[in-house]
């Protein structure tokens, strides 16, 4: 891989996935309500309204993916992604206009319909332009910049008015549209299409440094894997009969729950709600969401260069391991401060800070691994159709997440919250080390003979360690 090569597609990434705004949106409700508690927005909402607001985006999430997977193959990753980019724009329209709580649950729902767009399509997208040697590194690009958006909701949300940081927002939104409009459409597509000389337009493109007959022959292999995949429909038999698309989607489908579950979405949504009112004496719970921010942003990007050097089993074990302890802290004082005699508030600061350093751990594996996993292993024919029911999964699991945070913490108490986080963490090494195979530097056809001949490759490993 040429020099020339990795910058034209970190670049093309960067520009992809730089403001499709998904962290915004997580981050937006949690300086938002404090100004709601404090009067500083149009509106107040009861904790029922708040718990609905924040989960109808997820709703909204639940919606959209399916229809995406077919408008994708029909249209083309890129030309959906800029077709439907007008949801993000209408929901900040209606986040500056809103005067009740149902505007706010319309425009909420509507944020959602576009995340389940961009998770779909995106991963899928940059899984099929990228080469196999930077492919670990530029999936986790995408959470990289989702963390900017959460730290540019902490950052700016405290200090402007509610109607500034929705204009804000929305620029943003058009400044996402500019940056995505000259972005080249997949080459997958094209030959799914049979259009081999755009593929090899775009692919030129994408791999320049590269010799014509290194060009030649990765379209020559896309070609053929493609074709050998369309001699199956793409229907959902296809996905649960076929070997190594159940694994696949077993893979998929656990992560994404395993990932909504350990509680970093709802924590971004909640974090001033949920944060002892000083930490260290003098940090107030805007102050603490920005630091955590910084270092959410800070651990994202320096997963990107963690991916290349290191497999992602590793990752993901290190990743999954500091969450499940720092998630098993908070929740241990918490039980201590409001279900016994134990005097710990002194040690409130134990909350900021293991929250803190579960943002570290959850971004150098869990955050990005448990989304970039789905756009390199599905056959090209159930692509679309695996991806949208994945996003359908994270979605579901976490308008639950959403919708009860607050109604488990007041029932039942917020440590069962961190309790539900902790044991999420602990089962997603257990999962990486007994079910997700090595694909460390693996073309997406290599992936995919792994997953279809994981039993027949593990007897003859065990023969072969016998001998």
């Amino acid at each position: 891989m040429g020099r020339r090569d990795s910058k034209s597609i970190s670049s093309s990434n960067l520009r992809i996935n730089v403001l499709h705004d998904h962290g915004i949106r997580y981050g937006w409700p949690s300086p938002t309500l404090l100004k709601m508690v404090r009067g500083e927005a149009p509106l107040v909402l009861t904790i029922t309204q708040t718990s609905w607001m924040v989960s109808l985006m997820l709703l909204g999430h639940f919606v959209s993916p399916l229809p995406t997977g077919f408008l994708m193959d029909w249209f083309g990753r890129k030309r959906t992604c800029i077709y439907l980019s007008i949801l993000p724009f209408t929901s900040w329209f209606m986040i500056f206009f809103a005067s009740s709580a149902v505007d706010l649950y319309i425009a909420r729902f509507t944020a959602g319909l576009w995340i389940g767009v961009t998770t779909t399509v995106m991963p899928l997208y940059v899984g099929e332009i990228a080469s196999p040697k930077i492919r670990d590194s530029l999936m986790t690009i995408n959470n990289l910049l989702m963390n900017l958006g959460v730290l540019f909701s902490y950052v700016i949300g405290p200090y402007v008015s509610y109607h500034m940081l929705a204009f804000c927002c929305e620029c943003l939104t058009i400044f996402y549209f500019c940056l995505f409009f000259p972005m080249p459409e997949s080459p997958h597509y094209y030959l799914r299409q049979q259009r081999r000389e755009d593929a090899y337009r775009v692919l030129s493109w994408l791999r320049k440094g590269e010799s014509e007959e290194n060009i030649e022959s990765e379209i020559n292999r896309i070609e053929k894997a493609i074709e050998e995949q369309k001699l199956q429909k793409g229907t959902l038999k296809d996905i649960f009969f076929d070997d190594g698309n159940r694994k696949a989607i077993t893979i998929s489908i656990t992560y994404a729950i395993l990932k909504r579950m350990s509680g970093s979405s709802v924590m971004q949504a909640y974090a001033s709600l949920t944060l002892p009112d000083k930490t260290l004496k003098m940090l107030s719970p805007n102050t603490c969401v920005i630091i955590i921010g910084f270092i959410s942003l800070f651990s994202a990007l320096s997963s990107t260069a963690l991916a290349v050097r290191y497999r992602r089993r590793v990752l993901l074990t290190v990743s999954g391991g500091g969450c499940a302890l720092t998630m098993a802290i908070v929740a241990v004082w918490f039980f201590l401060n409001n279900y016994t005699s134990v005097s710990v508030a002194a040690f409130s600061d134990i909350v900021f800070l293991s929250i803190a350093l579960y943002y570290f751990f959850f971004n150098i594996g869990l955050g990005p691994n448990g989304t970039s996993i789905k756009g390199e292993i599905f056959s090209a024919n159930v692509k679309a159709l695996s991806s949208s029911l994945t996003s359908l999964v994270v979605a579901f699991t976490g308008f639950l997440m959403n919708e009860f945070y607050l109604i488990i913490a007041d029932s039942f108490g917020m440590y069962i919250n961190f309790i539900i986080f902790s044991v999420a963490s602990s089962l997603a090494v257990v999962f990486t080390w007994t079910y997700m195979p090595d694909t460390h530097n693996k073309t997406l056809e290599e992936i995919r003979e792994i997953l279809s001949d994981s039993k027949n490759k593990q007897h003859s490993n065990d023969s072969s360690s016998k001998n």
